[in-house]
């Protein structure tokens, strides 16, 4: 968690509309213990093999012994975890778990499989939430490794933003999430693609491509490619009114790191200003309705000059490419040759696996 100024505190990941929170972990066996737990999983794997051969048991049944040693110990600390072994649904689930990962030969696959019963038990509850667990779960062991990385990456850019209201900070967040993601060499043409499409885990749009890495993220991160307010400008000073009527301190409007003799706030979107926490007397709170309408009323006073815009828009771009993976992003994504758009399954996937990437991102779902 970062502090800016005096007044905000920001938070390091967002997805769309949502906040990180940091939760501790629980060990509650609610009347379940680890070694039935161990009993229940042992008793369905001979389900998940009833159809292999003596000649693949052997192999196939090595597998889901990896599965387990990957699972038990990271659904212990889980609240609830254990006792939802006793509920026949998770218990079709799990059966469906070991199957994937009897046909799989991927190391890595255990992982995300374990994530994803992870993912269903703390949202299963929603139905549209456990079905799409489901099919990810059956289409693990069928996606291609590049692919999946691929859908991964898609998935990142369409969802994550940084929480800090500092550019540099931000670009670093978004550079450290991305270089976690770049974990193998991307494919580019369309057959991943089109592999993607036959698992169900995105539908392509015949009709138009993405927008450019450049447009798109000044467009999102329009907190930082923003002109802003100029230093003493009318607007400036109508702005340091609104904020002593709300009593709030001028150092909300903090410089423009594109943009030399020019404020701004502290958001990377406009959207971010109603998840801000202020610091008042030394205590932080959460930002009131009333001091979220004078922020945005701050906001719509930036200047809207389009060769001032296209300039700070440079800069920012000129920015994002000095970071490494932002620039190997930038390159990949201009490139990526037809538009899509992701499914429920696909979300389900991709976000278990950021989160395989980097644990702290938040949850999805």
């Amino acid at each position: 968690m970062e502090e800016s100024n005096d007044n905000v505190v920001q938070k390091q990941y967002a997805g769309n509309d949502s906040n990180q929170y940091q939760i501790g972990n629980y060990i509650v066996n609610q009347g379940i213990s680890e070694e039935r737990v161990r009993g229940i999983f042992a008793e369905l794997i001979p389900q998940a093999l009833e159809n292999y051969t003596q000649d693949a048991y052997k192999i196939a049944s090595s597998r889901i012994d990896k599965l387990e040693t990957t699972v038990i110990p990271r659904i212990m600390d889980i609240d609830g975890a254990f006792a939802m072994f006793a509920d026949p649904a998770f218990q079709v689930l799990l059966r469906k778990t070991q199957q994937s990962a009897a046909a799989t030969e991927r190391e890595d696959d255990y992982d995300l499989l374990s994530e994803l019963l992870v993912c269903h038990i703390q949202k299963g509850n929603d139905r549209k939430n456990r079905a799409g667990i489901s099919k990810a779960i059956e289409i693990v062991d069928d996606i291609d490794n590049d692919a999946l990385c691929a859908l991964t990456l898609v998935h990142a850019v369409s969802v994550f933003i940084p929480g800090t209201g500092d550019v540099k900070q931000g670009l670093q967040v978004l550079n450290d999430l991305f270089a976690n993601l770049f974990y193998m060499q991307v494919p580019e043409e369309t057959e991943w693609i089109e592999h993607l499409d036959v698992l169900g885990a995105i539908r392509i749009n015949q009709i138009g491509n993405f927008k450019k890495a450049k447009d798109y993220y000044a467009e999102r991160l329009s907190g930082y490619a923003c002109v802003g307010l100029k230093k003493d400008s009318e607007g400036y000073k109508e702005a340091v009114k609104l904020l002593d009527a709300a009593k709030l301190s001028p150092d909300l409007l903090v410089p423009n790191e594109l943009l030399e003799g020019y404020v701004r706030l502290p958001v990377s979107n406009q959207n971010a200003i109603k998840s801000m926490n202020i610091i008042s007397l030394g205590i932080t709170r959460e930002i009131n309705d009333q001091e979220i309408e004078v922020l945005n009323n701050i906001w719509k006073l930036y200047l809207s000059d389009v060769n001032l815009k296209n300039s700070v828009a440079e800069k920012f771009n000129d920015l994002w490419k000095s970071y490494s993976a932002l620039k190997q992003l930038q390159l990949w994504w201009d490139n990526i040759p037809i538009a899509f758009d992701i499914t429920k399954v696909g979300k389900v996937l991709a976000h278990t696996n950021a989160k395989r990437c980097d644990p702290e991102l938040p949850d999805l779902l």
